[in-house]
């Protein structure tokens, strides 16, 4: 009986290593899950590939606003070095358009309605805080900026009841009370109600008991002191003494 070659095909078939055991296989992931991968695989490419393709479009996002941040930064800059009025404000609206969505636009908004303020154009102005205002997060740091800048053009342009709705407001914020308080009693003197104003100042006082500069309350202590200074009344009529 002859021996079979250890050559043969046979031998040499069974000697070969076990092709089915795979990648996965190596990483000693359980049975379930390497069905599952196997069987939804074209799904969980798909999957990957939205992944990806996400990540790299967000990454070109983060760039691209980036970007863009950075020349309406520049071109802002670029606006506050000019001289000529007219070119600093087409400078601005060139920013707003081309960079709508960046800071330098919203900066660029609020010095336009500065020029507006500076020119005396105070309803432009005041319509345009009032849109940088809705435009803004109560949060956002400018915001109450630009709502001190909205309150003193109202003031300015004699709108006194919409100055002090918005006073009212910027007090709220402890970095513009004092300055807010101070504009209140200002606005009540000029219409004439003393007493509202006494309030606002004596308020303004009590709250300026830790207050490091002694100007700021001789200042806020000369309003109280106008206040109680009473014009001088007519003498009263003398009653004519009877006749004789």
């Amino acid at each position: 009986m002859s021996t079979e070659s250890l050559f043969s095909r046979k031998n040499i078939k069974s000697q070969q290593p076990d092709t089915h055991r795979g990648l996965l296989e190596e990483l000693n992931l359980p049975p379930e899950m390497i069905s599952f991968i196997r069987d939804n695989s074209r799904t969980l490419q798909i999957a990957l590939i939205c992944v990806a393709v996400f990540v790299l479009g967000w990454i070109f996002y983060d760039y691209y606003a980036e970007q863009q941040e950075n020349k309406g930064a520049s071109l802002l800059a670029s606006a506050m070095q000019v001289d000529s009025p007219e070119e600093q404000v087409q400078i601005l609206q060139n920013v707003i358009t081309d960079y709508s969505r960046t800071d330098a636009a919203l900066w660029s908004k609020l010095e336009l309605g500065h020029i507006d303020y500076q020119n005396g154009k105070f309803d432009e102005a005041t319509a345009k805080f009032k849109e940088i205002l809705d435009e803004l997060s109560p949060s956002s740091p400018l915001a109450p900026l630009t709502r001190l800048s909205l309150a003193q053009s109202y003031e300015e342009g004699g709108q006194y009841d919409q100055a002090i709705a918005q006073y009212n407001l910027l007090k709220k914020d402890a970095g513009f009370r004092q300055q807010a308080n101070l504009a209140l009693g200002r606005i009540f003197m000029a219409k004439g109600e003393e007493s509202q104003a006494r309030k606002v100042y004596e308020e303004l006082l009590q709250g300026l008991a830790d207050e490091p500069d002694p100007g700021v309350k001789s200042k806020v202590q000369a309003k109280l002191a106008s206040l109680d200074v009473v014009a001088p009344t007519s003498p009263s009529p003398v009653p004519e003494e009877s006749k004789e």
